[in-house]
C-alpha cells in the first residue's frame, strides 16, 4: 500500500515539473488534497513568493473548498476543468480533479487563451492516480 502511494505521489511530481516547464510565464504548481494538505509541488529557481507558508495553507484550503463547491453543480451544469484569479501581482489557475487540485502560479504575461488547455493535456482525470 505504502509502495503505491509512493509511486502516486511520484507520478504526480512529475506532473508538477512538466507543468512548470509548459511556459515560461509559470512560476510554480502544487498539487494538494481534498483537504487542502501540499501533497507535492514543482517550483522554478529564483521566483518571488508573495505569500508566506501560512498564507499558503490558507489559500490551499480555500481552493479545496471552492472544488467541493463546484463538484456541487457538475450535474447540472458539467464539470469545472479549470478556474483562473487574475490578481495584481500573479494569475492562479486551479485544475480540478476527482481527489486533488493542481494549483498553478503564473507570472501575469501569460496567454490565458492557451497555456491553461495545454496543462489540461497531461492532466486528464483518467490519467492522474487519488491519493
Amino acid at each position: 500500500m505504502m509502495w503505491k502511494m509512493l509511486q502516486a505521489i511520484k507520478y504526480l511530481k512529475d506532473i508538477c515539473k512538466k507543468i512548470i516547464f509548459v511556459d515560461s510565464t509559470i512560476r510554480f504548481a502544487k498539487i494538494i488534497n481534498d483537504k487542502g494538505h501540499l501533497v507535492t509541488w514543482a517550483t522554478k529557481e529564483n521566483i518571488q513568493f508573495y505569500v508566506n507558508v501560512q498564507e499558503h495553507e490558507m489559500l490551499f484550503m480555500e481552493a479545496a473548498l471552492r472544488s467541493r463547491i463546484l463538484y456541487e453543480f457538475d450535474s447540472s451544469l458539467s464539470i469545472v476543468n479549470f478556474y483562473v484569479y487574475h490578481r495584481k501581482n500573479v494569475i492562479t489557475m486551479k485544475f480540478l480533479m476527482e481527489n486533488q487540485t493542481i494549483y498553478v502560479s503564473a507570472e501575469k504575461e501569460i496567454d490565458l487563451n492557451t497555456i491553461p488547455v495545454t496543462i489540461l493535456k497531461p492532466i486528464s482525470k483518467e490519467n492522474m492516480p487519488s491519493i
